[in-house]
C-alpha cells in the first residue's frame, strides 16, 4: 500500500517538476522572437488490475510540445513576403518621384526655360544675345538630360547591389535550413519528442527567408522542410540545399540576374519568376518603374533631338549656311542591340529609329530559330513580327534592325533591344558657335514690281534640303526658280537658265497634247507651234478664284518646298524665289521651331514633350501612392496575423504565473504525499522490530 502510494507520488511531482520547468522556460523566452508557447501533456499510467478492479498507478509525461498552428504561421510567411515587398518598391518608387516631380531638379523647368529662349530668337533673329542665351539654355537641358539618365544609372546600382546583397542572404538561410533539418530528425531520434526549440528556430529562418522572396513549404514524414520559390524551383529538399547566385546579366552587364544551381548542377535564370520580399520588390520596381521611367526619358529625348534636327536643317544661319544637327543625332546612335552571352554564332546585331512617333517605352527579344528572326516586345510579351531575313522594317514599333557583322547564327541565339534606354545619356548639344542658329527660312519670295496683277505669291515653306535644289556645300539654291504667267490661267516654272521645266502628263488626247524640244520649249515650225513628243509639258494651270500650290509638279517632281499663288495675274507677271542670302532678320525656321514646343510628336501623335514628361511624373506618383496604400494595409495584415499568433503560440506572463503557483502547489502535494508514504512506510516496518 505504502508502495504504491510513493510511486504514484513520486509520478505525480515528475510531472509537476517537468511542468515548474516549461513554465520557467517559458517565462524565460517571453520575448524571444519566434518562440512558441511549450506546453507539458500528460496522461495517466496504466492501471493494474485487479480482483476488486483496476488500481491507478499515477502519471507520465507523455510530450512536451510546442503551441502552434501552421495556417496561422503560413498567413505570418505570406504577408511577410507581401509587405515587405511593398515596402521596398515603395522606397525606391519614392526616389524616382522625388527626382522627376522636383521642381528644380526635374526636367520641366529646363524644357520650358529651353523653349523660351527659342522664342526669344524668334522675337529677335539678329540678336546675338537671343542666340547665346538659347545655346546656354541647350547646354542646360543637355546637363538636365543627363543628370536624370545619371541618377536612374545610380539607383540602378542600388539596386543591383542590394540584389546580391539579398541573394547571398537568401542562399545562406537556406543552407541553414537544410542543417537544421537533419538536426531536427537526429534531435527526435534521440529524445523521442519533438524539438520544439529548434522547430522555432528553423520557422524563424523560414520567415526571415520569405522577408526576402516568397516561399511555399512542404514537411516530410520525417520532420525534414522541403522549401519551394519561383515557379517551384526547390530550394532546399530534405538535408540538401541549392545555390543561389546574382550575376552580371548575360544580356547586359549592367543588369544583375538571379541564376538558380540545383543539386545536379544545373543553372537556370529565374529572374523573373521570383515575387514577393524584398527581393520580388526590387525586381518588380526594375521592371515597373525603373525601366520604364529610363526608357520613357530616352524616348523624350530622342524625340526632342530628332524633331528639333529635322526643323533646325530646314532653316539657314546667319552666316548664309543651311541649318545643321543642333543636337547629337540619338536617333541614329542611341538604340543598342545586346547579344546573349551564350550566342553561339558570331553575328552582331543593330538598329536604327525610323519613327519617332510610334516608339514605345519598351525593350525588345529578338530569338533567331529554324531560320526566323522572332520579336517579342518585353513589356507585354507580345509576338511582334516573325522575319526570314534582316534588314527587317519594323513599322509598328518605329525602328529597324539590321545587320552589322558575322556570318553565322545558331538556333536560340538571342539579343535585346533597346531602343530608347540611352536617349537622355547620350542627349548633347553639338553647336556651340550662336551664329549657326539657323533662325531663318533658306527661301524667299518675291513678286516682280512690274507686274499688272494682283496676284500674289505665298512664303515658302520649307520641307526638305537634302534635296538636290539645295546646294549645302556652297548655301544657295540650284537652280532659282521663277513663276512666269503665260495668260491669266496658264504659268511655266523657269529655272535659273530661263527654261521652262518640263514635266510629265498623265494620259491626255493626242490632240491636246503641246509638243516641246528636249529641253522641253515649245517647238515652232512654219510660225506655228506643233506637237512634241506626247505626254509631256511645261504649261500648268491656274484658277484666278482658287488660286493654288505650285509644288509637287503634276508629276510628283518635289523640289523639297511649298509656295501658294492666289489672285488673279496678268500674262507676263513672274514671281521669283530664291536662296534667302543675308536674310539676318529673318525668324521662320526659329517660329518653326518655337512651335515644336506643343506639336504632339510622340506616342502616335498624340503628346508632345511637355505631355509626355508629365504623363511621366503622373504614372510614377500615381505608382508610388499606389504602393503606399497596398503597403500600408499590408502592414495592417500583417500585424494582425502576427497578433493571431501571438494570440496562440506567444507567452501570456499572467497566465505563466498563474500556472507557476498551480505546479508548484501541485509539486508541494506530492511531495507532502510522499512524507506520508514514507512515516506509513516506517510504522509498518516498526511493527515488526
Amino acid at each position: 500500500m505504502a508502495g504504491d502510494v510513493l510511486g504514484i507520488s513520486v509520478s505525480g511531482l515528475l510531472a509537476s517538476q517537468r511542468n515548474l520547468s516549461t513554465t520557467s522556460h517559458n517565462i524565460a523566452n517571453a520575448n524571444t522572437d519566434g518562440y512558441s508557447r511549450q506546453r507539458v501533456d500528460v496522461v495517466a499510467r496504466t492501471p493494474q488490475a485487479r480482483a476488486n478492479g483496476a488500481v491507478g498507478t499515477g502519471v507520465i509525461v507523455s510530450n512536451v510540445g510546442r503551441v502552434y498552428d501552421e495556417f496561422v504561421a503560413g498567413e505570418v510567411r505570406d504577408n511577410t513576403s507581401s509587405s515587405t515587398a511593398f515596402n521596398i518598391n515603395h522606397q525606391y518608387t519614392s526616389q524616382v518621384d522625388n527626382l522627376l516631380s522636383d521642381p528644380n531638379a526635374g526636367l520641366a523647368p529646363s524644357l520650358q526655360s529651353f523653349f523660351a529662349a527659342v522664342n526669344g530668337v524668334a522675337d529677335d533673329p539678329s540678336s546675338a544675345s537671343a542666340r547665346q542665351v538659347l545655346v546656354s539654355e541647350a547646354n542646360s537641358l543637355s546637363e538636365r538630360f543627363n543628370y536624370l539618365d545619371d541618377r536612374f544609372n545610380t539607383i540602378r546600382k542600388g539596386v543591383n547591389q542590394d540584389v546580391h546583397n539579398m541573394v547571398g542572404e537568401a542562399s545562406e538561410i537556406a543552407d541553414s535550413i537544410a542543417k537544421l533539418n537533419d538536426t531536427v530528425v537526429k534531435a527526435r531520434e534521440i529524445g523521442g519528442n519533438t524539438p520544439s526549440d529548434l522547430l522555432d528556430q528553423r520557422d524563424r529562418l523560414v520567415e526571415k527567408l520569405a522577408s526576402l522572396v516568397s516561399v511555399r513549404v512542404a514537411e516530410q514524414e520525417d520532420g525534414r522542410l522541403n522549401v519551394f520559390m519561383g515557379n517551384g524551383q526547390a530550394l532546399v529538399i530534405g538535408s540538401v540545399a541549392s545555390e543561389l547566385k546574382a550575376q552580371n546579366g548575360r544580356n547586359d552587364p549592367d543588369e544583375v540576374e538571379i541564376v538558380f544551381k540545383s543539386g545536379n548542377g544545373a543553372e537556370s535564370v529565374i529572374t523573373r519568376f521570383l515575387t514577393g520580399g524584398k527581393l520580388g520588390g526590387l525586381l518588380e520596381f526594375r521592371r515597373g518603374i525603373l525601366d520604364a521611367s529610363q526608357n520613357e526619358l530616352g524616348r523624350i529625348a530622342i524625340g526632342i533631338a530628332k524633331t528639333f534636327n529635322d526643323q533646325h536643317r530646314l532653316g539657314m544661319d546667319i552666316n548664309n549656311d543651311l541649318g545643321e544637327n543642333f543636337f547629337f543625332a540619338s536617333d541614329e546612335r542611341t538604340p543598342k542591340v545586346l547579344p546573349h552571352s551564350r550566342n553561339e554564332g558570331d553575328t552582331l546585331l543593330g538598329a536604327e529609329i525610323t519613327d519617332i512617333d510610334k516608339l514605345t517605352i519598351s525593350d525588345y527579344e529578338l530569338i533567331y530559330r529554324e531560320g526566323q528572326y522572332k520579336l517579342i516586345r518585353l513589356k507585354d510579351d507580345k509576338l511582334i513580327g516573325s522575319y526570314s531575313s534582316l534588314p527587317a522594317e519594323v513599322e509598328s514599333e518605329g525602328f529597324r534592325i539590321n545587320k552589322i557583322s558575322g556570318s553565322s547564327l545558331e538556333n536560340g541565339d538571342t539579343f535585346t533591344i533597346r531602343p530608347t534606354r540611352l536617349g537622355a545619356q547620350n542627349f548633347s548639344t553639338v553647336i556651340a558657335d550662336v551664329g549657326k542658329v539657323a533662325a531663318a527660312s533658306p527661301l524667299r519670295t518675291e513678286a516682280n514690281i512690274g507686274n499688272l496683277g494682283n496676284a500674289e505669291i505665298s512664303a515658302a515653306i520649307v520641307h526638305d534640303t537634302e534635296n538636290h535644289v539645295f546646294d549645302r556645300n556652297r548655301s544657295k539654291l540650284n537652280p532659282p526658280f521663277v513663276i512666269r504667267f503665260i495668260d491669266e490661267s496658264h504659268y511655266e516654272v523657269l529655272d535659273n537658265s530661263g527654261n521652262a521645266i518640263p514635266f510629265k502628263l498623265a494620259a491626255v488626247p493626242e490632240d491636246s497634247r503641246i509638243q516641246t524640244d528636249a529641253e522641253g520649249h515649245p517647238v515652232t515650225v512654219a510660225g506655228k507651234e506643233q506637237a512634241n513628243p506626247p505626254g509631256v509639258s511645261t504649261v500648268l494651270e491656274y484658277d484666278p478664284k482658287k488660286g493654288g500650290d505650285v509644288f509637287p509638279l503634276p508629276d510628283g517632281t518635289d523640289f523639297g518646298f511649298r509656295v501658294r499663288l492666289s489672285g488673279e495675274p496678268k500674262g507676263g507677271d513672274t514671281f521669283r524665289i530664291e536662296f534667302n542670302t543675308d536674310g539676318i532678320g529673318d525668324n521662320r525656321n526659329a517660329v518653326a521651331l518655337a512651335k515644336l514646343q506643343n506639336t504632339p510628336t510622340l506616342a502616335n501623335n498624340t503628346i508632345d514633350y511637355s505631355q509626355a514628361y508629365a504623363q511621366l511624373v503622373s504614372r510614377v506618383g500615381s505608382k508610388t501612392h499606389e504602393l503606399e496604400i497596398n503597403a500600408e494595409a499590408q502592414n495592417k495584415l500583417l500585424t494582425q496575423a502576427k497578433e493571431r499568433q501571438e494570440s496562440i503560440s506567444g507567452v501570456n506572463l499572467d497566465e505563466e504565473a498563474a500556472n507557476m503557483l498551480r505546479y508548484q502547489n501541485l509539486y508541494q502535494a506530492n511531495a507532502q504525499v510522499i512524507a506520508t508514504a514514507n512515516k506509513l512506510l516506517d510504522t509498518l516496518l516498526n511493527s515488526f522490530r
